[in-house]
């Protein structure tokens, strides 16, 4: 942990702002992973493509570096802010990194995490404006060892009304090759400068969404392709993201590129992104929240890089905030804070090309299963077209991001993959709710559904279902296996969720009498109620009629409506629902409460 002091205040972490000076500074909660500068700078080549999922720190991870690296441009050689920063961190125990490298380089660091627009012209001037931003923390360049041409330069970058003209372009291509020249200039004497560069595919993703790829990945190419490939003017370039793309023209002819991912199958830098449990249990105990590990790491562990088990840190600080934050904690629910953070909709989007083998995918690993399927590391944004995405390239995004991991290696390319957690799970389930939310036509029926489970309509409530499952699981056109109850249970979910506007109460998993029903709601004025059994027939020849009675036992056995009266309900409706294939079997038993005779 950061040793934060006896003397420094108790603080959440913070997970808005980014930068290791703040935190620092503010004493703020840190997991100390500075022993990990010294293989992130010396140990990777002169240059390094860092790939792990959103929302792992990659961020703080450059931030720290160059809080360590940059030397101050003011009073070169004072390291004073240096050990300021960096005083009872782990790094400092290797004095020789520290006497080499602390504070002795000029740094350039550049976050292309904000650059996006509808448009090309649009991205093109939020990029326009992050080099803008960045060239005027270097207006102190402008000095009269500069050439004219030079000057001339460096103030176009400075100003951003000129330099948002797409006129301007080929300025914003030269505009860090440009920069280091400068630095490396005026440091003739010292350290060549070093390169940061964070989240470098960002703008390429926005591209290929957004149909503007080809004119983006051109200038993308030309702002880091020089300053990455044959220019002597940096001794470091470092840039972070998360899909590697080797076809990108970003990447051509640099062929002293070392590449780190979720795949990497040992490295020195495998758990310096990213929480380990040790680390987690430490923080949680940290906050006095210790009785809580266990729950945080069923939602938010589970990822695997090379070989280690890690925590995502985003859901870490955000829970660890609600629970510090909350009057009672102890009946505060995890959420799903990374996809509420998420602006990658490729699973909603990807869902009208589902085939049937990647039904049986998704199926499985809602069921808590493992996939096979073949990991193409050199994928390109290019071919991330919603129209024109394989099979492939959508599981091996979901990989890259982090809705899925690594579960076992295979052969050559085919690897065993998984979803890391019960947070990821759920985001499968409301990316599936979120498709049904604009298909208007599933969701006029889904309300009809509800209605008629209001109503204990069995026989209406059969064939609506089953006109669902005929329209999603285009889906499961041809499919052979049996879907699992869990499959089932997200595929309700989904639509109840999507069409829950005349609902009050929606509950899945809810906690019920003596154990958990699958899914309970209510009308809106809550006079009645629904209870929900999802049973799966895995076996062909067994009756569904048979199977979905056997759910109801089950709801009286368990007792999972008596609370719902006890509650007000004027009607409780028992359902079960059993599933095969693409078909189903609804019955309903209406449980009236018990009225008190005066």
């Amino acid at each position: 942990m950061t040793e934060t002091g006896p003397n420094q205040p108790r603080l959440a972490p913070k997970r808005g702002d980014e930068d290791f000076a703040v935190f620092r500074d503010e004493g703020i909660y840190y997991a100390d992973k500075t022993q990990f500068l010294k293989p992130l700078f010396s140990g990777t080549g002169s240059r390094l493509l860092l790939l792990r999922p959103r929302r792992f720190g990659k961020t703080l991870t450059m931030s720290t570096l160059r809080r360590f690296l940059e030397i101050d441009f003011q009073n070169p050689g004072d390291t004073s802010r240096q050990q300021e920063l960096f005083r009872g961190l782990k790094v400092t125990e290797d004095r020789e990194f520290c006497e080499e490298h602390m504070g002795r380089y000029p740094v350039v660091s550049l976050s292309l995490k904000g650059v996006k627009g509808t448009g090309f012209v649009e991205a093109y001037r939020s990029l326009a404006g992050t080099i803008s931003k960045l060239a005027q923390d270097f207006r102190w360049l402008d000095g009269p060892e500069l050439e004219e041409d030079e000057r001339d330069f460096l103030n176009m970058l400075i100003k951003y009304k000129y330099l948002r003209d797409p006129a301007c372009i080929d300025y914003v291509g030269q505009s860090l090759s440009f920069l280091c020249r400068l630095l490396r200039k005026r440091f003739s004497n010292g350290r060549k400068p070093v390169l940061l560069v964070d989240e470098y595919d960002v703008p390429l993703q926005k591209a290929a969404v957004g149909g503007y790829y080809e004119p983006m990945s051109e200038l993308i190419g030309s702002l880091l392709g020089d300053v990455l490939k044959t220019n002597d003017d940096i001794c470091k370039g470092i840039l972070t993201g998360c899909l590697r793309a080797t076809k990108e023209g970003i990447f051509t002819g640099l062929n002293n590129l070392s590449i780190d991912t979720v795949l990497t199958r040992r490295s020195s830098l495998c758990t310096a992104i990213g929480f380990t449990p040790a680390e987690v249990r430490t923080m949680f105990d940290y906050y006095g929240l210790g009785k809580f590990y266990e729950k945080a790491r069923e939602w938010y562990d589970g990822y695997c890089i090379g070989g280690e088990d890690l925590f995502c840190p985003w859901d870490v600080a955000s829970y660890v905030e609600a629970l510090s934050d909350d009057a009672d904690p102890d009946t505060l629910e995890p959420e799903s804070y990374w996809n509420n953070s998420s602006n990658t909709p490729v699973i909603r989007e990807h869902m009208p090309h589902l085939n049937s083998d990647d039904a049986d995918r998704m199926e499985v690993l809602l069921a808590g299963g493992n996939i096979e399927a073949e990991v193409d590391e050199g994928m390109s944004y290019g071919t991330i077209s919603m129209n024109n995405l394989s099979s492939s390239q959508f599981w091996n995004i979901l990989l890259y991001t982090g809705y899925l991991t690594l579960a076992k290696r295979g052969s050559r390319r085919t690897h065993e993959l998984r979803i890391p957690n019960e947070e990821v799970r759920s985001c499968f389930r409301y990316n599936i709710s979120g498709y049904y939310k604009g298909k208007s036509e599933y969701v006029t029926l889904a309300r009809k559904l509800i209605d008629q489970l209001l109503a204990g309509d069995a026989v209406n409530a059969a064939r609506s279902l089953r006109t669902l499952l005929r329209g999603f699981v285009s889906l499961r056109d041809n499919a052979t296996k049996a879907p699992h109850e869990n499959f089932y249970h997200g595929f309700l979910n989904g639509l109840l969720a999507a069409a829950g506007d005349n609902i009050s109460v929606f509950k899945s998993q809810a906690e019920a009498g003596s154990g958990y029903a699958d899914i309970i709601f209510s009308s809106y004025d809550e006079s009645s109620a629904v209870v929900i059994e999802v049973k799966y027939a895995s076996d062909a020849k067994a009756g569904l009629q048979d199977l979905a009675s056997k759910a109801i036992a089950q709801i009286e056995e368990k007792g999972y409506a008596a609370g719902l009266c006890s509650e007000g309900s004027d009607r409780v409706i028992e359902c079960g629902i059993a599933f095969r294939g693409r078909n189903c079997a609804v019955r309903c038993k209406e449980l009236l409460p018990e009225v008190d005779e005066e």
